[in-house]
């Protein structure tokens, strides 16, 4: 089994997926489409996984390779024939093209916040056994305003209700982190305006501050995040 993986910056990667994927015996391509990278056919991957990054969908201008990799996603949700998980970013991408609407927030969404999986999704195969409320890291800018047409609403937060949503079969979107590592966000300093963003919310040393707030609440998400992930396996296993 290989999943094919789409990556957005060199800080976005699956994160401690990796460990889960090598624990499992599971090869990964990780397709830099940031870097120029060429998105390959899905034919020959049992799943396909969309990353952040700290781009907004409607940056095509700024960034042309968006053009490509959403006519891909449009395809992959429209055909429905394996297994696709979106995480912030990417759950942003799966919704514009499937026909939802993405804008930015009037505050941003940025933190380690209670997400809650919403009654009668608690059966939903990606979330199965998942906890009603989990701890997740948030730092977005944009959200999924509107939902596409035929999507499932799966999980909400206090900020913003659109944080889990289903297309089809098994297209997945998550607005939220619980693949993170500590290291990872500290690595997120290399984005001026996430941590400008963050420091208007919450002040002065605020990154330092969600650092040590993640690394207090890794094992939780880690946890989380590894149902998620078996969950998603099985789908990819059928």
């Amino acid at each position: 089994m290989r999943f094919l993986v789409i990556q957005h910056s060199p800080l976005d990667n699956p994160g401690v997926i990796r460990d889960f994927l090598a624990e499992d015996g599971i090869a990964w391509d990780g397709i830099d489409t940031y870097a120029g990278q060429t998105i390959p056919s899905l034919d020959d991957y049992a799943a396909l996984i969309i990353m952040g990054g700290p781009q907004q969908t409607d940056q095509e201008a700024e960034y042309p390779w968006l053009v490509d990799e959403k006519e891909f996603i449009r395809r992959t949700v429209r055909e429905d024939s394996k297994p696709v998980l979106g995480i912030c970013l990417g759950a942003q991408l799966i919704a514009e093209v499937s026909g939802g609407r993405v804008g930015p927030m009037q505050q941003p969404e940025i933190g380690v916040l209670d997400v809650e999986t919403l009654p009668g999704a608690a059966e939903d195969a990606l979330l199965a056994g998942l906890p009603t409320r989990a701890k997740a890291v948030q730092w977005h800018l944009n959200a999924i305003l509107e939902l596409p047409p035929g999507a499932s609403l799966l999980m909400r937060s206090t900020a913003w209700e659109n944080q889990a949503i289903r297309l089809g079969r098994a297209v997945y979107g998550l607005q939220f982190h619980m693949e993170l590592s500590a290291d990872m966000v500290q690595a997120v300093d290399a984005y001026p305006e996430y941590v400008a963003a963050l420091e208007a919310q919450h002040g002065e040393g605020a990154l330092a501050r969600l650092v040590d707030d993640t690394e207090y609440h890794s094992a939780d998400m880690s946890r989380s995040i590894r149902l998620i992930y078996d969950n998603f396996v099985k789908l990819a296993r059928g």
